[in-house]
């Protein structure tokens, strides 16, 4: 249906523009929110195919877990940091 093709194509001109500037890797905490971010806007669109939802949904549940995964790190290795240098000489 012509209809349907308008409506996609809107769609698609959507997604390029809230993905604009977002890797398709994401490496740092802030480019990871920003691509979280992107997917619940897109999600959220009227147009936004039912079947394209739950992969979104995983993606998003898996940055989630990586933004975790290097806040965890980032706290460890600073706990493990300190200002007094490792004892070697246990006795």
């Amino acid at each position: 249906m012509a209809g349907d093709s308008v409506s996609f194509d809107k769609f698609d001109k959507f997604v390029q523009r809230v993905t604009a500037g977002i890797p398709d890797r994401t490496e740092t905490i802030e480019q990871k929110e920003r691509a979280i971010e992107a997917k619940k806007k897109i999600l959220k669109h009227p147009s936004c195919p039912e079947k394209s939802k739950p992969v979104l949904k995983q993606e998003i549940s898996v940055l989630e877990d990586e933004i975790n995964s290097i806040k965890k790190e980032q706290r460890e290795q600073s706990m493990n940091s300190s200002i007094f240098p490792k004892r070697n000489d246990l006795g």
